[in-house]
């Protein structure tokens, strides 16, 4: 039975059990006593999981409504389209150190700095404080949090902040939606590094607590953890409790209002207050999507493998614009099918395999998106130490006749040439909005969110800096579900990399959004 059914069940005997305790003395729900049986018969039944549901519900609504975060919803687009962090649900704002938290030097740069920009701001806390860490995480966190509500100012914290700039520790707990991770200090790269030796990044809405701190109930819900969980593409929040949450979810196209529970940061689904019938829709759907929800969950294992490999941009060492892309990868696979350990391009030297043995292929974009889609279900080139083979798992574009698997507008005339892979949309003139104008550009996102959905891969157009109309592909891994904005991405430039929008357009604000592909089951199973 899924977890889903042994919500349901456990409802069921919650409801009933009352009843079938005193089913003697007790009359049907809406029958008085001495009423014929053809009288209690007519009488409608009460559900009794809807009953047992709405008590729950009725429990949320008679506890204390906790404020959220009004100001970051009301900028959460923008912030989310500038700031990488994880798009969690606040059950109120994480307040800023008191006067009497600072020393006099912090009150004073505060006031002096308090109407400067932003990058201007953190910058000059850092200098200042650079040998005072905790005066420092006095003025820049909120309540162990990496926090802000106006986007500029929230870019700056990820953008301009590390985690050895605000501690010295040897150890830390990170909690980042509902996960929670220790980082320790490296004295020889001088940073932060997780459990597997890699940097340690701050993010939005990251709680940072030293080693032994106990830093209280968290002031935040995972929201992302509930729909990669249940498969709903959209949620609206009707109440925000310290034990819970109700809000409304879309799942499949069915909205449906969910009774939220909460054990620290993570939020589980109590039960759905709707009809029998409803909730059997709702039940199908949840475990319709598991097969998707796995197949994206192993899409992003294999986004985790291309950042963790740092698979290297394909263009010529030293060369400073785009003209020659992809001219590596050629070289590169008849080396690796030879059994090279390295190859030369233009009398620069370049490796196979990386220290680890593994496989080094050069990437553009698109290489990267496709590369992710067949990873995820097992294609990839072996190891060192055996036989070189590009191993073909249950994906493989080449056998579905693709020619030219590296350029951006070859990428949509392949997805139109077959749709049984992908559903292609193409951006109407009229809507191609250009990143410059940051507002419109994340208000088109939203407007148009049923264009986008956890898996698809998105294109952009427009003139660079060198006069030129370029195409770059995005790997969309997903969306924030409070919005439809789709915040997750993953690209190649120069690395593989998960960013935002303003990390990977802001260089060339002139582009747009040219296409968008959504993979059908051939490619990503549900």
């Amino acid at each position: 039975m899924t977890s889903f059914g042994r919500a349901l069940l456990a409802l069921l005997l919650l409801a009933s059990a009352p009843a079938c305790r005193h089913a003697r003395s007790a009359p049907a729900d809406g029958a008085r006593e001495g009423a014929s049986v053809g009288e209690v018969a007519s009488t409608p039944r009460v559900d009794p999981v809807v009953a047992a549901c709405r008590e729950r519900a009725r429990e949320l609504e008679s506890a204390v409504a906790l404020p959220g975060a009004p100001e970051f919803e009301r900028q959460r687009i923008h912030i989310l389209g500038r700031a990488r962090g994880e798009p969690v649900l606040w059950l109120r704002e994480p307040r800023a150190a008191s006067d009497d938290e600072l020393d006099e030097d912090a009150r004073q740069l505060r006031r002096q700095y308090a109407t400067r920009a932003a990058f201007s701001r953190v910058e000059a806390y850092k200098r200042r404080f650079r040998g005072v860490k905790t005066q420092l995480r006095a003025l820049l966190l909120r309540e162990h949090y990496l926090y802000s509500a106006d986007p500029i100012e929230a870019l700056a914290l990820v953008e301009r902040l590390s985690l050895a700039e605000l501690f010295d520790e040897p150890r830390l707990s990170i909690e980042r939606g509902a996960a929670r991770f220790e980082v320790s200090w490296d004295a020889s790269a001088k940073r932060y590094v997780d459990d597997q030796g890699r940097e340690a990044r701050l993010l939005l809405a990251d709680r940072v607590v030293v080693d032994g701190e106990e830093p209280g109930p968290p002031l935040h819900r995972d929201v992302r953890g509930l729909a990669r969980q249940l498969g709903f593409e959209r949620m609206q929040v009707e109440r925000i409790t310290e034990s819970g949450v109700l809000s409304r979810v879309k799942l499949d196209g069915v909205w449906a209002r969910a009774v939220l529970g909460a054990q620290g940061a993570r939020l589980e689904l109590t039960c759905f207050d709707e009809p029998a019938e409803t909730r059997r829709l709702l039940e199908r759907h949840v475990e319709s999507a598991r097969p998707r929800l796995r197949a994206l969950d192993e899409l992003r294992r294999a986004v985790d493998r291309a950042l963790d490999e740092g698979l290297p941009f394909d263009r010529p060492r030293e060369e400073p614009t785009a003209d020659r892309d992809g001219q590596l990868r050629p070289a590169w696979r008849a080396a690796y099918l030879r059994g090279a350990r390295g190859f030369s391009f233009e009398e620069a030297s370049y490796p196979v395999y990386d220290r680890h043995g593994r496989p080094r292929p050069p990437q553009v974009c698109v290489d990267f998106v496709l590369e992710s889609y067949e990873r995820a279900q097992g294609t990839w080139f072996a190891p060192s130490g055996e036989t070189p083979a590009r191993r073909v798992g249950t994906l493989d574009f080449d056998a579905h006749g693709i020619t030219n698997r590296r350029g951006v507008l070859a990428l949509e005339q392949f997805a139109t040439a077959q749709p049984d892979l992908f559903d292609h949309e193409r951006v109407p003139p009229a809507e191609r909005v250009p990143f410059a104008e940051r507002a419109r550009f994340f208000g088109s996102l939203v407007d148009s969110s049923r264009r986008f959905s956890p898996g698809d891969v998105v294109a952009i157009q427009g003139l660079k800096s060198d006069g030129k109309v370029h195409q770059h592909a995005i790997l969309i891994e997903d969306i924030d579900t409070l919005t439809g904005f789709p915040d997750a991405l993953a690209d190649q430039m120069r690395l593989p990399r998960r960013r935002t929008w303003e990390g990977i357009m802001a260089e060339a604000p002139r582009r747009s959004l040219l296409y968008r592909l959504r993979p059908r089951s051939a490619v990503l199973p549900r």
